[in-house]
């Protein structure tokens, strides 16, 4: 950075693409997790209906 505080030419496209890059990690990583939970969410509801419906079987 110059004396100025304005970044030189180089240094701000370098740093947009830092910018860029991270925030694409980040959006990554949130996606992954979300994706993640959601998984985790329809493996426990699949096991509460499979366990509802053979305590229902059994009952009968």
């Amino acid at each position: 950075m110059d004396e100025g505080g304005w970044y030189e030419d180089g240094d701000m496209v370098r740093e947009a693409e830092r910018a860029r890059r991270v925030a694409w990690i980040g959006m990554s990583v949130a996606a992954g997790l979300f994706g993640a939970v959601a998984l985790a969410a329809a493996v426990v509801v699949l096991a509460v209906v499979l366990a509802l419906g053979y305590a229902v079987a059994v009952m009968d």
